[in-house]
């Protein structure tokens, strides 16, 4: 009668051993992690910080005389014609990175290299481009070189792929957080691959740091607030809806004017030349105002609350021809400007502070864009230091959900429904993806 406690105690005391001996093999394995993410972080920081600082240069230099940017088509020769030396695909860009994150496609060790050089061209004669895209393509690329230096095993070109992403974006935008959460969010929506979040937030914290004590500035803005309310929230929440549709015209406009020029241009140096040629001609008529990553709209947008009336679309045109004609760089800090000037401009309309409206469309279209609203949230967390979360939480809750299935990387994967409909909101094993999504 009194022989069962004993054995509820020993079972309990098995699972404890059990638990101790898991816990035990964990530390044994990210030990190793630990060192390969802090050897990426280090690697990636160097270059990231380095990579910032050139890239203000370049930006100093385009600034500085309006001839400069009369020579962007020939930069755009030099651009593909290292592309296709090299032996890269021009049309992957971050797709390829995003696929390499989930083992599906191997990065050509030529791609870092390739990637710094190209985009500082890019920025420095006049195109319109961020800088996100060689920043996550520059960590993937390196952290694949020092895994195959460490001689790791292929079984671990995904991790590396997402520790090498956390790194590149930590080290260019200054915020480790976010940067640590994308590369796990974005290679497929609904899905983290959390035996990977260690190494990612070692490699993140690390390139940051190194990246900063290099000379890089982080994004972050003083948010004057509006005191929120129940009036507050439905402002925000049309706002978000509006830049979850914005967000449509977005990303098939990238792809639309990518995919037009390539039909009608097939050659790629005919292409770029024609496509660079466009671009100098409406800076020309324009002004300088939409060239480079558009940070001087979303200054103009989050602390003055000053916007012009076309802007938003304008940024996008000069960006889309930019990267379509074959330039490199990336679209998610032209993104922040769209989405911030279209704030901007639509805040007032709705009762919102231009200022505010402006920081709540940059995350939204982010979120709406990338298709991650955990990484979105974060970004408002650290760009805002923690200022009207609520505000933001609701904006990157509607415009994910208005948005659709649409995005800047046509090989992300969706894991999950967006909205809970007859079938509900569990896993489902096909990807929900339209084929025709761009």
């Amino acid at each position: 009668m009194n022989s069962a406690p004993p054995k509820k105690k020993v079972s309990i005391l098995r699972r404890v051993y059990a638990e101790l001996r898991f816990s035990g093999e964990s530390l044994r394995i990210n030990a190793r992690a630990m060192l390969f993410a802090l050897a990426v972080g280090l690697l990636v920081g160097v270059c990231g910080g380095t990579f910032s600082r050139l890239l203000s240069l370049a930006d100093t230099l385009r600034d500085s005389a309006v001839w400069v940017e009369l020579l962007l088509p020939l930069a755009g020769l030099l651009v593909v014609w290292m592309y296709r030396r090299g032996g890269i695909k021009t049309a992957g860009g971050t797709d390829l990175i995003v696929q390499a994150a989930r083992g599906e496609q191997p990065v050509s060790r030529l791609l870092a290299p390739v990637i710094f050089l190209s985009t500082l061209l890019t920025h420095a004669f006049g195109g319109s481009a961020g800088r996100e895209g060689a920043a996550l393509q520059l960590g993937g690329s390196l952290a694949e070189l020092v895994r195959k230096g460490v001689r790791m095993g292929d079984e671990f070109s995904d991790l590396a792929i997402m520790t090498g992403m956390s790194a590149g974006f930590s080290a260019v935008f200054g915020s480790p957080i976010s940067a640590a959460i994308f590369a796990l969010e974005i290679s497929c929506v609904g899905i983290l691959p959390l035996g990977a979040l260690f190494p990612c937030v070692i490699a993140s914290i690390t390139a940051g740091t190194v990246s900063k004590a290099l000379g890089a500035h982080a994004v972050h803005f003083i948010l004057a607030l509006s005191p929120p309310g129940v009036l507050f929230y439905g402002r925000v929440l049309l706002l978000a809806m509006a830049c979850g549709l914005l967000s449509i015209l977005v990303c098939y406009t990238f792809s639309g004017v990518r995919a037009a020029l390539e039909e009608w241009i097939p050659n790629p140096y005919l292409r770029v030349l024609v496509g660079g040629s466009v671009v100098v001609v409406l800076s020309l008529l324009l002004g300088q105002h939409y060239l480079g990553s558009g940070q001087n709209l979303v200054q103009d947008a989050i602390v003055d609350g000053r916007c012009h009336g076309l802007d938003f679309l304008l940024k996008l045109l000069f960006t889309a021809l930019t990267l379509g004609a074959g330039l490199k760089g990336g679209e998610i800090v032209p993104s922040f400007a769209i989405g911030a000037t279209f704030g901007c401009l639509l805040g007032p309309v709705l009762g919102l502070p231009p200022q505010h409206a402006a920081a709540i469309g940059m995350i939204a279209l982010f979120c709406a864009v990338t298709n991650c609203p955990l990484t979105a949230l974060l970004l408002a967390v650290e760009v805002f230091s923690f200022a009207g979360a609520g505000g933001f939480l609701l904006a990157v809750a509607a415009s994910f959900l208005v948005s659709g299935y649409g995005g800047l990387y046509s090989k992300q994967k969706f894991a999950f429904a967006k909205n809970a409909d007859a079938t509900g909101t569990l896993h489902h094993a096909s990807d929900h993806r339209p084929p025709n999504a761009p």
